[in-house]
């Protein structure tokens, strides 16, 4: 137990919560954005017809767009319409979706073509 003036606190306890607040707030910045994406092309790919898994592909190749996102923000920025704070989540946002892109993507790709050579 810790003791911080009148409070008692358990060391494991301000563990958890610091390494919840660490993996938790960067999580939801790139689940928000990445959901966001897929769910709208899903939607799309079911109104369009498109073969199974297409809409997902397409999914995750879109969020390499979130670079374009950096320069918008750049811009709020320098309108002073965002703190730098606000700008620095948006440019970690956006760079870790878009890091997650190649590696989704390819293994999605290697495995479409498993499947197909298989089945030829």
């Amino acid at each position: 137990m810790w003791q911080v003036g009148k409070a008692d606190y358990c060391a494991p306890l301000v563990v958890v919560q610091i390494l919840a607040g660490i993996l938790l707030g960067p999580g939801a910045l790139l689940f928000a954005p990445v959901a966001g994406k897929r769910v709208g092309v899903h939607v799309a790919g079911r109104v369009r017809h498109w073969q199974p898994g297409e809409s997902t592909v397409i999914g995750w190749l879109l969020q390499t767009k979130a670079l374009i996102m950096i320069i918008c923000a750049n811009i709020l920025l320098d309108k002073s319409i965002i703190t730098s704070e606000t700008f620095t989540a948006l440019l970690q946002m956006a760079v870790g979706s878009t890091m997650l892109t190649v590696p989704v993507v390819s293994l999605m790709l290697r495995r479409a073509t498993e499947l197909t050579s298989r089945s030829a």
